[in-house]
């Protein structure tokens, strides 16, 4: 069977078409540059040179082709141009979709994010709680908006599933959306040193493996329409940097920030971004967001399509023998 993955060099999806690879689908992997770096070569992966953006493209791309994995998304935490986020997130996402319809593609699996849930109060919320504040964060709430899209196509008969990863880390390369990655790359070089407030707000973490077996599955077993929390577990910061330690053998004298100096500094770097253009380092709505729990429940996912979380202690330590070795 011949499938297309949109997103195909980045971390979620750099995996997922390698994993497809191996079990002898036929991926077509649509990426901007097919001599990207991160872009793995297997006989059965096929590059494609595309872009969400170009629905001639799109159209191209997807002959032949039953399903698609539509992973790509700007997931970064600034761009110079705001509109950014809704041109790919959402207007890309449409195209995808509207791609889909016109050459009869037979199922889509889009890959949208927990941050469409945002933060959390005591319990860990599943897929059908509503979120509890706004959206300041342009990713989150244009992801948010795209699975409105996807809503409006599935009442019109396609059979698209959405999963949500939660805060995704594994043996990957340190992109920009791998803010995991990181963190750890950073705890290992002796240049990350510290841990938020007092280290004890909880986010939840899944293992890149169990998210990519996780979108497999919602392709096979997935019903039309549902969306699926692909998580791990919720970790504090302090369990993550003892974590960290413990698997790595290195220790780290860290220094617990109070959350309003974090908050000052992101103001200071969002002037510094609004007067010079620089790319900041930190903004306040992320700030905002270290006051808040990030707690999932992924045993509807379980339940329906299998899904099998990796402990933490296990997936930091592959993703720490990994770094050392990458």
């Amino acid at each position: 069977m011949k499938v297309l993955v949109t997103g195909a060099t980045g971390f979620i999806g750099r995996q997922l078409t390698l994993a497809l690879a191996q079990k002898d689908f036929e991926v077509k992997a649509l990426c901007r540059n097919t001599a990207h770096p991160y872009l793995l070569k297997h006989k059965n992966i096929e590059p494609v040179k595309g872009d969400i953006l170009d629905a001639a493209g799109l159209l191209n791309a997807l002959q032949g082709c039953s399903q698609v994995y539509h992973t790509a998304a700007l997931a970064k935490m600034w761009s110079r141009n705001p509109d950014d986020f809704h041109t790919t997130n959402v207007t890309g996402t449409r195209n995808v979709l509207e791609a889909a319809a016109a050459t009869g593609i037979q199922k889509i699996v889009y890959t949208s994010t927990c941050g469409v849930w945002g933060p959390t109060l005591k319990y860990p919320l599943s897929e059908n709680e509503p979120r509890i504040v706004g959206f300041p964060i342009a990713y989150e709430r244009t992801k948010y908006l795209a699975e409105l899209e996807v809503q409006q196509f599935v009442k019109q008969g396609l059979d698209v599933v959405t999963v949500n990863p939660s805060r995704v880390f594994g043996e990957g390369p340190v992109t920009d959306s791998n803010t995991v990655g990181k963190m750890v790359c950073g705890y290992l070089k002796g240049n990350w040193r510290i841990i938020p407030g007092n280290g004890q707000q909880v986010a939840n973490y899944a293992f890149l493996d169990d998210v990519v077996a996780g979108h497999m599955a919602a392709m096979e077993k997935g019903i039309a329409g549902n969306r699926y929390i692909l998580g791990g577990e919720d970790i504090s910061f302090n369990q993550f940097f003892s974590t960290l330690t413990a698997v790595s053998g290195k220790y780290r004298s860290m220094l617990n920030i109070p959350q309003r100096a974090i908050k000052a500094y992101s103001r200071v770097e969002w002037l510094k971004t609004r007067l010079t253009g620089l790319p900041p380092v930190f903004l306040p709505e992320f700030a905002d967001r270290l006051k808040f729990d990030q707690k999932y429940s992924s045993q509807k996912a379980v339940d329906q399509l299998g899904y099998q979380i990796t402990p933490f202690y296990e997936g930091m330590q592959r993703t720490v023998n990994y770094l050392k070795v990458n």
